[in-house]
């Protein structure tokens, strides 16, 4: 027997317009054909009150669930020979999750302010198509992990969060500007500080050859 799919998860504000949408199936080709199906779906559920459970609708051979607070309108979207409970507990996992990671604030104001987070409970909670996780503190938690300040010390940080926050260092070193004044004369010269870029650039292959000994090419020896 095949494992439950999902087809889509939608999130839209109260004209039906998109807030985060992942889509997991070709049925919907184009960006267009998308739009169009976000559409019709928001037509078709908005005058209904599904904010207090869920509800479930057929439309153009799929199963849609969705549920509604604020302004904000989730559907999650199966094939027609799909379980309702599975796409309803998927909606729900979806729903309190999103809620616990904008701390009861369920709003499009506050939904776009943390998309970033909004879009890692979607990848949480489903990968292609097949369904990774229901539980809304896990998929919370999973999330918050991902999402650490990257302010944080390397060592509380993830290998992608902490080359991140090198890149970052990095960058704003080479945008760096140095006025440096002239004493031969009344001007102020201005020089790229390479001096940091180049401290900066030691820093990051320094963590590089301690976080990656397998693959380091041992920069350090040969600068």
């Amino acid at each position: 027997e095949l494992c439950p799919t999902i087809k889509n998860i939608l999130l839209l504000d109260s004209e039906g317009k998109r807030i985060a949408v992942k889509y997991y199936s070709d049925d919907w080709p184009t960006n267009a054909a998308k739009e169009a199906f976000e559409k019709a779906v928001f037509t078709k559920t908005q005058k209904t009150n599904a904010r207090t459970e869920a509800e479930i609708t057929m439309f153009d051979n799929y199963i849609v669930v969705y549920k509604f607070v604020q302004d904000l309108h989730f559907f999650v979207t199966g094939g027609e020979n799909e379980n309702e409970i599975i796409l309803a507990t998927v909606l729900q996992g979806f729903f309190d999750a999103v809620g616990l990671l904008l701390r009861g604030t369920e709003d499009k104001k506050e939904a776009l302010e943390n998309l970033d987070l909004i879009l890692l409970c979607l990848d949480e909670i489903v990968d292609g198509g097949i369904i990774l996780e229901t539980d809304a503190n896990v998929i919370a938690g999973k999330v918050d992990s991902h999402s650490m300040d990257a302010g944080a010390p390397l060592s509380e940080q993830t290998i992608t969060q902490a080359l991140a926050t090198a890149r970052e260092h990095l960058t704003r070193s080479l945008l760096k500007i140095i006025f440096v004044p002239c004493f031969e004369c009344d001007r102020t010269e201005c020089i790229l500080a390479a001096d940091v870029v180049y401290i900066d650039v030691i820093a990051m292959l320094c963590f590089l050859d301690t976080i990656c000994p397998a693959i380091s090419l041992h920069p350090i020896k040969s600068i």
